[in-house]
């Protein structure tokens, strides 16, 4: 009798053990199956432009040393990273404290050395606008360190929709007006702005950015974007004067296109008396603000 309890006690035994064993072995290949989903990286896609799209329009701070970055119809998004990558001097090498992306030792090229600034906007609130300041250097116990001679580099936006992930690269150009007498183009050369101003005028403006955009403001009904839309800006209570705005376009557009200027004041497009001469749209222009052609929908 003894040894038939034993029996089936350590038969009992066995099947528990087993079990748990078994047990475990789900449990741990479901651990694995679930890691692996959710730590697989996101496919970047690519996106260059979207009319109804998230963008950034840069403005300078007034001493040249910062950028404003300010991120426009962002509610949709989980996250969003941005890079910004520019070229200074190489009198200025060594700086500490911000993230900084290529070091840039022994990588100068002509005079000049890489740099990049790296950032996240906290995007919990779901708010449809950001405003971030971005240095040319860093700051330590309220002493500032800046890059010199920085003109022109790009804004690389890495941005997470649920299981979605987009980046977007667009180039800026930071100049002075008054020592571009009062000539101001983009990055890629294909949007100028003559200033209407003396020199003096130009001076007190201080700085100008112009970057492209990777989508626009509500676009007026019936209309398009074609090529590039650029935005342009100087520091805040600044004024750029009146002038000429000429944006070159892949090839020669129809007779029906126009030259628009978004009002950031006002909120609205206006229409501008356009001149075209072959692939190039010109038009007298009041001010600053975001230049793009529209063509009819289709």
């Amino acid at each position: 009798m003894k040894l038939q309890k034993l029996l089936r006690f350590n038969r009992t035994t066995i099947i528990l053990v087993f079990a748990i064993i078994l047990l475990g072995v789900l449990s741990w290949l479901g651990v694995q199956k679930f890691t692996s989903q959710t730590v697989e990286p996101l496919e970047e896609v690519d996106l260059p432009f979207d009319a109804e799209g998230p963008y950034a329009i840069l403005s300078p701070r007034r001493d040249g040393n910062a950028l404003i970055l300010n991120l426009k119809r962002t509610a949709s998004y989980d996250s969003v990273i941005y890079e910004l990558a520019y070229t200074s001097k190489v009198e200025d090498t060594k700086v500490q404290g911000t993230k900084v992306l290529e070091e840039g030792e022994g990588q100068g090229n002509g005079g000049s050395i890489d740099r990049g600034v790296q950032g996240t906007i906290d995007t919990k609130d779901k708010k449809g606008e950001y405003e971030q300041e971005i240095l040319f250097g860093t700051c330590s116990k309220n002493v500032c360190k800046y890059d010199k001679g920085v003109e022109n580099g790009t804004l690389t936006l890495h941005i997470k929709k649920g299981n979605k992930a987009y980046k977007m690269v667009t180039q800026w150009y930071l100049q002075k007006p008054d020592i571009a007498l009062g000539v101001l183009t983009s990055g890629d050369n294909h949007l100028t702005y003559k200033v209407d101003a003396s020199r003096e005028e130009l001076s007190n403006v201080g700085f100008s950015i112009i970057n492209d955009l990777t989508g626009v403001p509500k676009l007026p009904a019936g209309k398009t974007a074609l090529g590039k839309v650029y935005s342009l800006n100087v520091p805040i209570a600044k004024e750029l004067k009146k002038g000429s705005v000429t944006l070159e376009l892949a090839e020669s557009p129809s007779p029906d296109v126009k030259l628009y200027r978004y009002n950031q004041s006002k909120g609205d497009w206006e229409q501008l008396d356009t001149k075209i001469e072959g692939s190039k749209l010109s038009a007298d222009v009041s001010g600053a603000g975001i230049f793009a052609v529209f063509a009819l929908k289709k």
